[in-house]
Parts: structure tokens; C-alpha cells; sequence
């Protein structure tokens, strides 16, 4: 049995209640895709799609060059055993289910850090957020927290209430700089 993603190709659709629904995927309102907005990590510029792709550690210790070359070696049966994120390596956390990560996995921590620090310097855009009530991502798969969950989050409890979910990576940087 074959999977379908309805995709909205469209930068929002009206649900048949009335619901403002503003998709964020490429597909969608590109501003909200992790492929098309820039941020500055680690002293290189780069989508947040590619700074999250590239920390991946495969078998055999090999580390993408981009995206295309995660997705690439994820598809082939080659394990994803941990994170590169600046100078630290860390492990995987699986969910419960063991399918996917969990929301406190370093990798969805520093995916949650890249969309702070973009949005912190594009305010205007959670502007334009709050002028929807829902928010898509049909692209999400098993993954705990996507860009959807991050405009969401920031929309209805504020920007900062990005910052505790990454605590933990951050606290790791921190000690690993002084």
C-alpha cells in the first residue's frame, strides 16, 4: 500500500470551516520551508535544511556534504549513529516507538535552535503567522517537531518559548567553548 501526501500548493489554504491554514513547506509559503531560509551556524550560512542534514553521523562515521546526500544514504539502509553539531559528536535518541527521534534528541534540538535564531531575525514573519489559525507541514513523516510545530509554537506561546527546548544543547556548546 502506497502512502499519499495531500500537498497544498498553494502558500495557505481555507479549510472547509473557515480555518486560515498556512502551509510551510516548499510547496507552500517558501518563507516557511527549512529549505529556503538562511541562517548563520557554526561560522557558515546555509538553509536550515542543510545545516540539520549535514550534523548527521552515519555508519562508518561519514558526514553528508547536503541534504540530498542524507536523504540519499538514509534511503539506502546506511544508519544514522549520532550528530556532528559544532565541535561536538553526540547520540541519537530514538522515540518511544523507536521509528524516529524524540522531541529531546540533540538533532531536533538544534533544528528548534536554527528556526530561534532565523525567526529572531525575521520578526516580520511571525506577523504574518498570527494571521492564520493552523499550521501544515504534510511533509513531517515521524518527525517530532517540524517547522510547522516551530511557527505554531511561536505564534500562540511566543518566540522565547523556543529557547527551553534546546537548553540541553546549548548548555553542552557552552561547556565545550570555555
Amino acid at each position: 500500500m502506497s502512502s499519499f501526501i495531500n500537498v497544498i500548493e498553494a502558500p495557505f489554504s481555507i479549510n472547509p470551516d473557515g480555518l486560515k491554514v498556512l502551509q510551510c513547506h516548499s510547496r507552500g509559503d517558501r518563507r516557511f520551508s527549512p529549505f529556503c531560509c538562511f541562517v548563520e551556524a557554526f561560522g557558515q550560512k546555509d538553509s536550515i535544511e542543510n545545516h540539520y542534514q549535514r550534523a548527521k553521523v552515519f555508519d562508518g562515521n561519514l558526514v553528508p556534504n547536503n541534504w540530498r546526500d542524507a536523504k540519499r544514504w538514509k534511503k539506502s539502509g546506511l544508519k544514522q549513529v549520532g550528530w556532528q553539531i559544532g565541535s561536538l559528536r553526540l547520540p541519537c535518541v530514538s522515540n518511544e516507538q523507536g521509528v524516529g527521534f524524540a522531541l529531546n534528541d540533540f538533532g531536533i534540538q538544534f533544528y528548534i535552535a536554527l528556526w530561534h535564531k532565523y525567526l529572531l531575525s525575521n520578526k516580520t514573519l511571525l506577523i504574518i503567522a498570527s494571521q492564520f489559525d493552523e499550521f501544515e507541514d504534510p511533509f513531517r513523516g515521524t518527525f517530532p517537531f517540524c517547522q510547522a510545530d516551530v511557527i505554531r509554537q511561536c505564534v500562540r506561546e511566543g518566540i522565547d518559548s523556543l529557547r527551553p527546548m534546546y537548553d540541553e544543547l546549548r548548555s553542552l556548546l557552552k561547556q565545550r567553548d570555555t
